[in-house]
């Protein structure tokens, strides 16, 4: 009896496990428009601080509680598109060359969020734009917030099927908070870039609203 009561046990333990790992999801609706903003910036901040000390392991954690708040995906899918953004910047992080080479893993997380959305965007294309703004804080002479805020706001275009001058602020504002980060190095004013990365995700929430 005692045996058969632990199996019962672990049975429904098991279930669990799987429910909570690959069945559920946050309330709210599966769209990559509805976000919380301020939730957002807090986790973007959180990230770009392990990122800047190579904390992988930070990164990835911030990256798969951000995907299953912001997109609704189980925990699982969550992992799994985690894995891949987190090893693409990883990688992109040791980069001086050749950063096509992170394409594969943008290209496919994004896949998982149009498939699992709905949506209709190019996944190759947003991965593209992605590193392209990647790339340009790294130029000098490109490195400028507004350079940079543009090519943000092409990849919002692109991810969001919006008109490029209906996210053009918010992708200003992200490179603004990026810019004052790289000048401040490892003295950063992080309160500061919070605070700009805040109002550029409350822009972008709105816009897309």
């Amino acid at each position: 009896m005692r045996r058969r009561r632990w199996l019962i046990v672990a049975g429904v333990a098991v279930a669990a496990l799987w429910y909570v790992t690959f069945i559920h999801t946050p309330p709210g609706p599966r769209s990559l428009r509805a976000f919380d903003a301020d939730r957002v910036a807090e986790l973007e901040v959180d990230m770009w601080q392990a990122y800047y000390t190579k904390a992988n392991l930070q990164l990835f954690r911030d990256l798969v509680i951000l995907l299953r708040e912001q997109y609704r995906y189980t925990w699982a899918r969550a992992g799994v598109a985690g894995f891949h953004f987190a090893r693409a910047a990883a990688r992109f992080g040791n980069m001086r060359a050749d950063y096509e080479q992170v394409l594969p893993d943008l290209t496919a997380a994004y896949t998982i969020a149009r498939d699992w959305t709905g949506a209709r965007f190019d996944p190759a294309g947003v991965a593209r734009a992605e590193l392209a703004w990647w790339v340009a804080r790294r130029v000098p002479g490109r490195d400028t917030a507004e350079q940079v805020g543009r090519l943000i706001a092409e990849e919002y275009a692109i991810l969001y099927e919006a008109p490029i001058e209906q996210v053009a602020d918010s992708g200003l504002l992200r490179a603004r908070a990026a810019r004052l980060r790289d000048d401040g190095g490892e003295h950063a004013d992080w309160p500061k870039v919070a605070s700009i990365l805040r109002e550029s995700y409350r822009s972008l929430a709105a816009r897309l609203r």
